[in-house]
């Protein structure tokens, strides 16, 4: 199996590779990206050539307009799923993450081919069985995908279509990776050993690095964990080489010396890799572009189709509470901490406090209607004009008073973080019931840790579902709004 086993010189270069046989590195995994998209097509074309079947009609007829709109039903689901990256299936994947991109998938699929029926005025086709088709497809889709997974997951967990890994250097890296390894059989890792040139003592020990090649070699390793430590860097390209000269993929785990405990994004400035301790999708021009469009179109829609109706019975009752304007004004803190007026409904009776001083429980400054108001998020209605000016967004941290940002500023720590993007109308933080009066300081970073997940992780779908809960929320009210 092995020839030619010449790799280390007296200068500790590898001189000649060796290949090992490719029997033993042969598994379905590579496969499996083909299967799954037999089987979306398959679904795709059957799911809608079933609903067509039972129309009253059932008649199926073989034209050139019924073959180029299933030409085009087609295309547009493959450039979707290769754009989207449907078959970019790693190891470590997350059937919920599998599920979601699924449901987008087929949604983008749905307007698209909804609109073409709808504005080409080429294709005809009954909107009710396009849309049970879609029904179907949703439902069958994400479920088909989740359960071959998880079978593939099993198979694995059971000992087959595994790979053998080992790992080179020392220190808490090695070991956390060991234990992942082991508490994740379904991932399909088969842990062989680790490697370094410090003294170890314990079974998974094989030697210094120097014998980590006759090693890999003669145990067919098909993939190489190397802990990027500063101390032992100099062997890393002799490491690189041997792994792409023999087949074996070499990963590679940074270790800084220094507990960095948040994902990295790594980029290139020309040649020079860059690593960034924060993942901000946000700072993506395209992204930035979504999430505007999106405040602009649901901005537009709550003005021009909401608040004519909402405003002069609010503006009324607001007035007739108590002396004052209807609306409040007042200075908060934006994105990059530039300020700007943010607007509400009144809620108050007018008071000198209101610039410092967050409302509490039973707060005699808050008016009958006032309460209510704020219960149902009906008081920030007005802010969707702030969203239209560019000073906030629909989803996002909510906007501090200037005081609070001085204070908690001070306190808390990575407090600032929450102004890298615009401040929003309703945000992560709220829904799930950081919001109102934050007395004390532990309520206040549980809402900052809540505030910079959301700047880690946007996407369009996440601002929906916090639209979505926020919704909820106006019809059941809020326990912490005072």
């Amino acid at each position: 199996m092995l020839s030619n086993l010449q790799f280390i010189s007296q200068e500790g270069s590898i001189k000649t590779h060796t290949i090992t046989s490719k029997k033993s590195r042969i598994t379905f995994g590579h496969y499996l990206s083909f299967l799954f998209f037999i089987v979306d097509l398959f679904l795709l074309n059957a799911s809608y050539l079933l609903v067509i079947y039972t129309k009253p009609d059932n008649i199926i007829t073989v034209s050139t307009k019924n073959l180029l709109f299933a030409l085009t039903y087609n295309l547009i689901w493959i450039a979707l799923t290769f754009l989207l990256k449907r078959y970019a299936i790693g190891r470590n994947i997350k059937l919920i993450n599998v599920f979601i991109k699924s449901i987008k998938i087929t949604v983008i699929h749905f307007l698209i081919i909804s609109s073409l029926i709808q504005f080409s005025g080429y294709f005809r086709l009954n909107d009710y069985y396009i849309f049970i088709n879609y029904i179907l497809l949703i439902t069958i889709a994400p479920t088909s995908r989740i359960l071959l997974l998880y079978a593939l997951k099993q198979y694995r967990k059971h000992g087959y279509n595994y790979k053998k890994v080992v790992m080179v250097g020392s220190g808490d890296k090695v070991t956390q990776m060991q234990s992942f390894i082991k508490k994740n059989p379904d991932l399909g890792f088969k842990f062989c050993g680790f490697f370094s040139n410090q003294v170890h003592l314990g079974e998974h020990y094989k030697g210094d690095i120097n014998t980590l090649y006759s090693y890999c070699l003669r145990n067919e390793i098909n993939e190489i964990f190397y802990v990027l430590s500063p101390a032992e860097t100099n062997k890393i390209n002799e490491i690189m080489n041997f792994a792409d000269n023999n087949l074996i993929r070499l990963r590679l785990i940074p270790d800084f010396g220094v507990a960095i405990n948040r994902k990295l994004e790594i980029g290139f400035y020309d040649e020079i890799p860059v690593l960034t301790p924060r993942h901000e999708p946000l700072e993506i021009q395209t992204n930035r572009i979504i999430k505007r469009t999106f405040d602009i179109i649901f901005s537009l829609f709550v003005i021009l189709f909401i608040f004519p109706f909402v405003f002069p019975l609010l503006g009324i009752m607001v007035r007739l509470s108590s002396k004052g304007p209807i609306f409040f004004r007042q200075l908060r803190s934006g994105k990059n901490n530039k300020c700007f007026y943010c607007y509400k409904f009144r809620t108050m009776v007018v008071n000198d406090s209101s610039d410092k001083l967050q409302a509490v429980k039973n707060d005699m400054r808050v008016t009958r209607l006032g309460k209510f108001l704020r219960k149902s998020n009906l008081d920030e209605l007005p802010q969707f004009f702030n969203v239209l000016k560019g000073d906030m967004s629909v989803v996002g941290p909510r906007p501090h008073m200037i005081f609070h940002t001085e204070q908690y500023s001070k306190i808390i720590n990575r407090y600032m973080v929450r102004h890298l993007v615009k401040p929003g109308i309703t945000g992560w933080a709220q829904v799930n019931g950081y919001r109102g009066n934050t007395k004390e300081t532990r309520l206040m970073e549980k809402r900052i840790e809540h505030d910079m997940w959301y700047l880690e992780n946007w996407n369009l779908w996440l601002d929906i579902k916090i639209v979505l809960m926020t919704t909820l929320n106006v019809f059941r009210g809020e326990k912490n709004a005072y």
